[in-house]
Order: C-alpha cells, then structure tokens, then sequence
C-alpha cells in the first residue's frame, strides 16, 4: 500500500508548504469533488420551483375572517380568489365596514377579463431564470475565484427571493401601495370605495408563504393642517413633521409646529368648540399627538385608519416552493461558508 503525498500539504515536506497554496487546494478540491457533482440536482430543485411557478394549475382560494357579519356589528368579509401563476384571474367578496356607509355591504367583483399580476412571483420568477443561467455557467467554469464570485451571487438570489416570498416590499403595502390593487382590478372602485369621508383600500401580498388580502376603511382627514399635502413631497402634514423631527432629535413637537405656523392652545371647552366649528389651524397638544399617531399620506390624501380586515389563503403550492427554496438556501449557504474559510 503506498500514499501519495503532495508537494503543497504540509505533510509533503514543510519546506514547500504555502498556507496560500494550501488554500486554494482546499477550495478546488471542494468546488471540483463536492460541490460541481452537486450543481445538476441542484439545477432540478431550481428547475422545479420555476416550472411550480409557471404553472398553469388554477388555485381556488376561498377568503373569509370568520364573522358572521350578519348584523354588521364587525369587520368582515367572505368571498374567492383565484390564481394561476403570478396573476390573480379572479377575486369575488361581499365585504362590511361598519363605519363605512353604515355597514352596507360593499360588492367587489374583478372586471371581467383583467390580470392582476403578483410582483413577487414576478420577481422570484425573474431570479431563478437568473439563477439556472448562473448555474448551467459554474458546470464547465474553471477559473477558481470566478466560480465562487458566481456562487456567491446565486444563494444571494435565493436568499432575496426567500425574502420575497416570506415578506412583501413596502411600496407594495400601505400605505405606500396608493391602493394599486384596488385601481388595477376594479374599474368602478371609486364608486363603490369611496365617500366624502371615507376609502377603502386593498393590497394583495405574499406573506409567509401564503397569499394575503388586507382591507381598510380609511377615515379621510378634513382638520387643518392635518388634512394639508405638500406639492413638492406629497406627503401629508403629518408625515412633514414626522420627517424633521426624525432629522433634527433634539427639537420637541411644540416647537417644530409651531416653526410650521400651527399655535398651540391650551385645552378648553371654548377652544375645544372653535377649533371643530372653524378648522381653524390651532390645535391642542393631545389632539397634535393624535393626529401624529395615526395620520399617514395615502393616495393623495391625509387619512387615518379605523377598520382592518386581514385574510391569510392556504397557498399549498407556494407553500412547497419555501420548502424547496429554504432547503436549497441552506445547502448553498453551507458550501459558499466553507469555500470563504
């Protein structure tokens, strides 16, 4: 029985041993032995998800909170939708708002024919093509460095796409959304949404693997200068302030607004009813902290939420696509740590 010893290892003579040498040994036998024989399950898993993706399977979801609604006391909502792939074909509810049109039931219907894509399979989508490009690449590369730079960047897909479909990106939720949901699949929204003083807003999401619908009765905010939105920024007064006082800490509510041309009373009856009867843009402390609290930009407009409905679907396919995601995410991420070692 003979063994072979080679001239970098230590073993094979510490006379020409290089611990950089010893190195890149290390890293080229784990990319040629361990991780390359891996690459083309690897490229089936991903394969897999993809095409779990693009499937043309039609999930009927029903969506429902769990009130009755009948006598209009709670939230509620009962009602359907339907997805295949990254679009929603269709979304069917009968929804009650107590605060909204005195609990009448509001009737949404998807118009007939419309698409309502889902911007994070979208972009998941988008990241496992670039991820089987990536792969079928580190099949035949040689070059040590450029493989590992290459590998680095398929788990940093994988993680962004885990990400994607475990949270959703603000600008896809309130109230950064500007209710797109509502506007994309409903062409006569604003009658059925909207009054003088309220909206409803919609927002349809992936969120911990499960297709999520979020409805709000929005009170619509008519107070100087709480209702106010800035032409240049768009945001509402509120969010204005909010801003500076982020930037500069060491000033105190008072006095940002009243740098902002508000005058702040003292709380009384007799200016309790002046500052309601007029909209005049005095306003007590308690009420500024108020408004402060709850007031957000949204669509245009100055609102304040007071009714939430939040329905979770089971998604059973998407649920199998995190699976296979988190189980390839976790393999990749071993092998990328041992090859920065």
């Amino acid at each position: 029985m003979t063994a072979r010893l080679y001239p970098n290892d230590y073993f094979g003579g510490p006379e020409n041993y290089t611990r950089e040498q010893d190195v890149i040994n290390e890293r080229s036998w784990l990319v040629e032995d361990i991780i390359k024989p891996e690459l083309p399950n690897i490229l089936g898993n991903v394969e897999k998800c993809l095409e779990m993706l693009n499937s043309e399977q039609i999930f009927k979801m029903p969506i429902s909170n769990g009130a009755s609604g009948d006598d209009g006391s709670n939230p509620s909502i009962k009602g359907i939708v339907v997805r295949q792939g990254s679009f929603l074909l269709d979304f069917k509810a009968i929804i009650i708002f107590p605060e909204f049109h005195n609990g009448k039931q509001i009737l949404l219907r998807m118009d007939t024919g419309k698409k309502f894509p889902l911007a994070q399979i979208q972009s998941i989508e988008l990241n496992l093509q670039e991820i089987l490009e990536i792969l079928e690449e580190l099949q035949t590369l040689k070059e040590l460095d450029n493989f590992i730079e290459k590998f680095g960047i398929v788990l940093k897909l994988l993680i962004e796409s885990i990400n994607l479909i475990e949270n959703p990106p603000r600008t896809l939720c309130f109230p950064d959304s500007n209710n797109f949901a509502m506007r994309q699949m409903f062409k006569e929204y604003q009658s059925i949404c909207e009054s003088h003083h309220h909206e409803i807003s919609m927002d349809i999401i992936l969120f911990k693997s499960e297709l999520c619908v979020d409805l709000r009765n929005l009170s619509i905010v008519t107070k100087k200068p709480w209702c106010n939105i800035d032409v240049e920024t768009g945001k509402s007064f509120s969010d204005t302030i909010k801003d500076k006082l982020t930037v500069d800490r060491s000033k105190t509510l008072v006095n940002t607004l009243k740098e902002n041309g508000v005058h702040i009373e003292e709380p009384s009856i007799i200016n309790n009813i002046i500052m309601s009867t007029f909209n005049t843009e005095a306003t007590t402390l308690a009420q500024a902290q108020y408004y402060m609290n709850r007031c957000v930009t949204f669509n245009g407009k100055a609102v304040i939420e007071c009714e939430k409905l939040e329905i979770t679907t089971s998604d059973p396919s998407l649920i199998s696509i995190t699976t296979k995601l988190n189980a390839l995410e976790n393999s990749i991420s071993n092998y990328y740590t041992n090859l920065k070692i």
